[in-house]
């Protein structure tokens, strides 16, 4: 396949011969061809950058930064050897037991050791089933909730209130 460069070179070295009417000279048709490079030149420059701009705000538009503190209880995605190499399920919950650097983490499940990334943690969040409050108590209005463990002693005797049920709930 020739090109316009190696129809000026076949030209020069008197390969072939031009036609008269090529509607300017060498040099005109040289300049016309440096601008045109020039231009396909700044296009292929920018055009890439702007590309890759535009990738990573839509990669980054539901990202969101992970951290996670010494101590604290989270999920590893881990493999799942039984189905697939492919396949990755949640297991745990671990804990975080040191932090090496803003996203690398040492964790623990089932007494082993986990040097992991926190693209691989999610935080594990425990369910709370029963609110257990001091008994007898008037007036309760509660804004927050807390979560005491059968193993904590220091809050003495605490009784579990069974909901109210107000109205009637739609059956599934």
């Amino acid at each position: 396949m020739r090109g316009p460069c190696q129809i000026l070179k076949e030209s020069w070295l008197e390969d072939q011969i031009l036609p008269l009417k090529m509607g300017s000279d060498s040099c005109q048709y040289l300049a016309d061809l440096k601008a045109d490079l020039e231009s396909a030149q700044s296009y292929a420059q920018c055009h890439p950058e702007k590309a890759h701009n535009a990738y990573v705000e839509r990669y980054n538009r539901r990202s969101c930064d992970k951290s996670f503190q010494v101590g604290e209880s989270v999920l590893i995605l881990a493999p799942d050897s039984t189905i697939s190499k492919v396949f990755s399920r949640w297991q745990g919950p671990a804990q975080v037991v040191e932090v090496l650097s803003p996203y690398s983490y040492l964790v623990e499940l089932d007494g082993k050791q986990y040097r992991l990334h926190a693209n691989k943690l999610r935080k594990f969040h425990y369910r709370v089933e029963a609110v257990l409050v001091p008994w007898p108590c008037e007036n309760l209005q509660a804004n927050t909730c807390a979560v005491i463990y059968e193993r904590d002693s220091e809050f003495g005797e605490v009784s579990v209130i069974e909901p109210k049920v107000k109205g009637n709930l739609p059956s599934n």
